[in-house]
């Protein structure tokens, strides 16, 4: 039982109000965006803020269920993820880890660098002009996800990428929510 309460203290330690490690549905999602809510408000996050949180995880674990590799591992069948809600002083952070195929991290990354350099003008700039053109990628998606995630937390991304096996990738990301929302 020392283990349980070790896992407390790491997570109080790390300042984490809510996590989630498994596969993913629609049916969770709402679950997860229900649950993260009302941690929130119990907290009395502002009400700006709060919606930013929220948009950021729609767009990150919508993200997750509709790109990422699906797979079994033994015991869970599906879009396997981890996503953990913190806070640290006057700023929020979101953690996401899902896997994703080996050979989409070359693209993904080159797009996060590029992102990454821009300003916050640029990137609404960028956003309503992908908006506008409405271009669709391989998935269906449009590519405004990532865009609205750094558009709605007002900082840069930082990824990492781990080496699962020769296929697969776990494709690691941590969104700060900027105090001033």
């Amino acid at each position: 039982m020392a283990s349980v309460f070790d896992q407390y203290q790491m997570m109080r330690a790390h300042h984490l109000i809510f996590g989630y490690r498994g596969t993913l549905t629609n049916d969770l999602i709402t679950s997860l965006l229900h649950l993260s809510d009302s941690k929130l408000k119990e907290l009395k996050t502002p009400f700006r803020k709060k919606k930013s949180i929220i948009n950021i995880l729609i767009e990150c674990l919508q993200n997750i269920l509709y790109h990422s590799e699906s797979f079994e591992d033994g015991i869970f069948n599906g879009h396997h993820c981890i996503f953990l809600l913190g806070k640290r002083e006057n700023d929020y952070f979101i953690q996401i880890g899902n896997f994703i195929e080996k050979n989409q991290m070359t693209d993904l990354k080159s797009k996060l660098d590029y992102l990454n350099t821009l300003d916050s003008k640029q990137i609404h700039k960028m956003y309503l002009e992908v908006l506008d053109k409405g271009a669709m990628s391989d998935k269906g998606g449009a590519g405004l996800g990532i865009l609205r995630v750094m558009k709605d937390s007002g900082c840069q991304i930082e990824y990492d990428f781990q080496e699962v096996d020769k296929k697969r990738t776990f494709y690691c990301m941590e969104i700060v929510i900027n105090e001033q929302l």
